[in-house]
């Protein structure tokens, strides 16, 4: 049994807030371009300035990681109502918003077979050649990602995870709108700080130990004009420990500077890509990532 995604279908599992009908429902079509023809007038890859140095940095877009993130929902309804892609997912199968709304159409899926985890593992490979042949398409070299998008794509091109490893792909802080990464580094500090401090300390070191910049983070620190802010001066001083690490980007993001410049987000991500990254990751290995809440957060 397929279905076609040039007309409504309706998925069996209404418990799924990423409803498979929103997503192929073409009546709703206007205002949406071919994925070919949008990349080509909007870039996903942009440069950015690193506030407090002389650098730039280069980071996926807003509507370049809400695109991401709706493709890989669009895949993971499917996979919950048992379906597959027949054909590989295309680029002229891609049709998008000015918002970052994302449809599909002239994909077709089906229940039958759906027993391997082969089948999802291959949904996810065409999504991998799909979102590297957008971003090259808008200009994007693919040798510029960010670390974390690379280790995104890493991970659907590999194919080297189980079923329940969907969660942490369609949530992976990869595709985090700039202005929610500061909500989400403080819930899962929350999560292996206070509450596995409190129910799991051997959870909370394996983490501490897997955190990264280990020798340089606190160097980083003090060549920043602006993050210095934070580590001169304190009465608390910092060690060169992954526990201030995660002490100092708590303290920037919720203690601010007067005048703080809007862009400090911005900053600590092109400072420390990896670290937000690596967080999700252990959570999600020990266990502890879904009651984070952070599906939520994507916005």
């Amino acid at each position: 049994m397929e279905a076609f995604v040039n007309r409504v279908v309706t998925s069996q599992h209404k418990h799924n807030v990423h409803s498979t009908e929103e997503d192929i429902d073409e009546s709703s079509a206007e205002g949406l371009r071919d994925a070919l023809s949008y990349a080509k007038e909007n870039p996903m890859l942009i440069q950015v300035p690193v506030l407090g140095t002389a650098r730039k940095f280069w980071r996926l877009s807003d509507k370049a990681t809400r695109i991401s993130r709706k493709l890989a929902l669009i895949l993971e309804s499917y996979h919950s109502a048992g379906r597959y892609l027949t054909a590989p997912l295309i680029l002229p199968n891609v049709w998008i918003g000015s918002t970052g709304t994302v449809k599909l159409r002239g994909a077709s899926f089906s229940a039958k077979g759906f027993v391997s985890i082969e089948r999802m593992r291959d949904d996810y490979r065409h999504l991998f050649a799909v979102l590297v042949s957008l971003i090259e398409t808008s200009g994007g070299v693919i040798a510029n990602l960010p670390p974390d998008y690379r280790e995104f794509l890493a991970l659907l091109r590999k194919g080297a995870f189980t079923m329940k490893d969907e969660f942490f792909i369609v949530n992976h802080v990869a595709l985090l709108p700039m202005e929610n990464r500061t909500e989400v580094f403080l819930m899962l500090h929350d999560r292996i700080v206070n509450h596995l401090g409190r129910t799991d300390k051997a959870k909370k070191k394996r983490i501490l130990c897997n955190l990264p910049y280990k020798n340089d983070w606190l160097d980083t620190a003090r060549s920043n004009a602006e993050i210095n802010k934070w580590v001169v001066n304190v009465k608390n001083e910092y060690k060169r420990t992954p526990i201030d690490l995660l002490r100092l980007n708590r303290n920037v993001r919720s203690h601010p500077h007067q005048y703080i410049n809007d862009d400090i987000e911005e900053t600590l991500y092109c400072e420390w890509p990896e670290l937000l990254m690596v967080m999700e990751k252990m959570l999600h290995l020990v266990g502890e990532l879904v009651d984070t809440g952070i599906a939520n957060k994507f916005g």
